[in-house]
Order: structure tokens, then sequence, then C-alpha cells
């Protein structure tokens, strides 16, 4: 469970969405602004990124040759992840083709941005949270570097934003402040901590009947339902817990190639059936 509370079962739908906070070269051990063991948190947020989530948004720093934060503009970093540098590009490791959006911040000489919702003076907007209202999306989960910045500045803005918010703190790297500490710190606001693995482990049991008609009847809210319900029926029919109920892999199916026309989208009923017929099994 998330240590909020407030979050609920880690169990993931297409309700939830999962940022990618700076998964960049110049991140990476040897680095300019390398964070210690990053690199080793690649292989962990790539799993996450198969899991059925609505969206999968990552985010870069991608600064001015002159960025207000460089020391030698009298910030506090080194030179990092300049806009159009090797540095600056997603870790060539990373699972890119599970991320649907890619949030770019740090623009402005002036300002610095930690934040995938908005930069450090609150000036300007990435429209994060519009495009997650539009998905349809109501719990934000969060990984990536640095826990103790860009990661934290993100997941206050989400909940604050309020969307109920975990961050997933074994697939985070931090730069100066401790795991513990920053759970603690995320707690007294309200924010919720796991462990990637944990839902890794719930994903991978296999969904049961039930928790199968709850991720269908979670799609039939949404504006091209009956194609979204099919191909995630097919899914969950050829998935490595193919079900051992016939009756169960016949309502799958009948999901799986319903007629997606025009008429047949009106009726939620007849779909609301078949879902929960799957539920009873």
């Amino acid at each position: 469970m998330a240590a909020d509370g407030h979050s609920g079962t880690l169990f993931i739908t297409p309700a939830d969405a999962l940022l990618v906070i700076d998964m960049q070269v110049d991140f990476m051990p040897g680095g300019p602004l390398g964070v210690a063991g990053a690199d080793g948190i690649v292989p962990l947020i790539n799993r996450l990124c198969e899991l059925p989530f609505g969206l999968i948004a990552a985010t870069q720093d991608w600064h001015p040759a002159d960025h207000v934060s460089f020391d030698m503009q009298g910030g506090p970093w080194p030179v990092h992840c300049v806009a159009g540098t090797k540095g600056a590009e997603l870790v060539p490791d990373l699972a890119q083709a599970h991320i649907g959006v890619v949030l770019r911040k740090g623009m402005r000489p002036d300002i610095d941005s930690y934040s995938a919702f908005e930069d450090n003076a609150r000036a300007s907007r990435t429209g994060l949270d519009g495009l997650l209202r539009g998905r349809e999306i109501t719990r934000v989960f969060v990984a990536g570097v640095a826990l103790d910045y860009c990661v934290a500045a993100t997941a206050r803005d989400a909940a604050m934003a309020g969307f109920p918010t975990v961050v997933l703190t074994d697939a985070c790297r931090s730069v100066a402040e401790s795991v513990a500490a920053m759970e603690a710190a995320f707690v007294s606001e309200g924010i919720g901590t796991a462990h990637a693995v944990d839902v890794l482990a719930l994903m991978d049991r296999g969904l049961t009947p039930r928790q199968m008609a709850s991720v269908l009847e979670s799609l039939l809210d949404r504006k091209s339902f009956v194609q979204a319900i099919a191909d995630k029926a097919l899914e969950m029919d050829n998935s490595h817990a193919r079900p051992r109920s016939r009756a169960l892999s016949e309502a799958l199916m009948e999901l799986a190639v319903m007629d997606a026309g025009p008429e047949f989208e009106l009726d939620r009923d007849a779909i609301r059936a078949i879902i929960n017929r799957i539920r009873s099994v």
C-alpha cells in the first residue's frame, strides 16, 4: 500500500499515469551532474513502463547554453543538459517506445525548472495537469532523478493539482537527502510512497476476474472506449496469465472482437453486461 493510505491499492489501471523524471545522459554516473546509481534504476523503470498506465510521460531538462542554473552564470550546478546535445538526450536504454509524451523544461535562460508541471518561479506551466485531466487520469506515480529535487518538485505539484500521488522511491535516486528523509517529508505532505518492486509483484500475479472487470469498466468512460476495451480484452486473453476458465476466455473474446461501429458504441449496457459476466466468473 502507499504510505499515505489515500492512494489505495497499488494495482495499476488506465486511470493511472507514470511520470519518468529527467532520465538523461548528463544525470547518469560519469555525467557532469551524475546522480549516483541513476543508471541502475533504468531496468526497473522499463518494467514499470510495461504496465497498463493510461499515460507515461517523461521530462527532459532542455537548457540554453547560458542558463541561470549553471555555475558559470553564478548558479548551483555544472553545465548540464544543454538543448540539442547528447547529454540532454534520454538514456538510450530507457524504454522510450512506451513513453507517450516528452515534456521539456528549463528552457528559459533566466528561470530554472525542477517540476514537470511548472518552472521554479511559477511563471510558466507545461500543460501537464491539463493533459492528465484530458486523459482522465486520477492518480500519478513518479520515478526518476533526482528524488530530492525534480522528483520531489513534480510530486508536490501533482498533489497540489489535486492528483493522489505516489513516489516510487526504489525507482528514484537522490543527490543529497536520504530516501528515508524524503519518504518522511512526502508522508508529512500527504504524498504517498511505495516501492516499484511491490507494484510489479502485484501486477505479475495476473489479474483476477474481478480485477479484469475493473480495468475494463474503467475504460467505459473514455471517448474511444470500444476500441480501448477490445484491445485490453485481447491483451488480457493473450497475457502470460491466460485465463484457465473457458467462460472467462469466451467473455474476453466477445469484447475483443466486438463491432466498433457507432451503433454499437452507444450500447454501453451490452458491454457492461459482458464485463459483469467476467466479474462473476
